[in-house]
């Protein structure tokens, strides 16, 4: 092999080995069971936008929307006009099925319904 195609296979190969988060794998509806009276949800469209409710202060129940943006396997949500502060930042796990989110030392496992 010349240094030319031993330089073109190792760039071939290099490129082959990053992977491009798939999107579409985060779009679903992740939530709580029905009979959690909190009804938190997590609602992640394909066209980037997004929905989320969290009833568990019944005095300060929390309904969001806006814009989500993934890197790796971390959600970040960016709410249109919400002054509420919100779990804004989720970590997607169990290939796509769980999302987990930390607000100061409150902890939410959603699962894909």
């Amino acid at each position: 092999m010349n240094k030319v195609t031993s330089i073109q296979a190792s760039v071939i190969l290099l490129l082959c080995s990053f992977t491009a988060t798939n999107d579409d794998s985060f779009v679903g509806i992740y939530g709580v069971s029905q009979s959690d009276p909190s009804a938190i949800e997590l609602k992640l469209n394909a066209d980037n936008t997004f929905s989320y409710q969290d009833f568990s202060n019944p005095e300060n129940q929390i309904k969001v929307q806006g814009t989500w943006s993934a890197k790796n396997d971390v959600i970040q949500l960016n709410a249109d006009n919400s002054e509420t502060s919100f779990h804004d930042k989720w970590k997607i796990t169990n290939e796509g099925n769980s999302a987990k989110s930390r607000k100061g030392m409150t902890f939410y496992t959603l699962r894909k319904l």
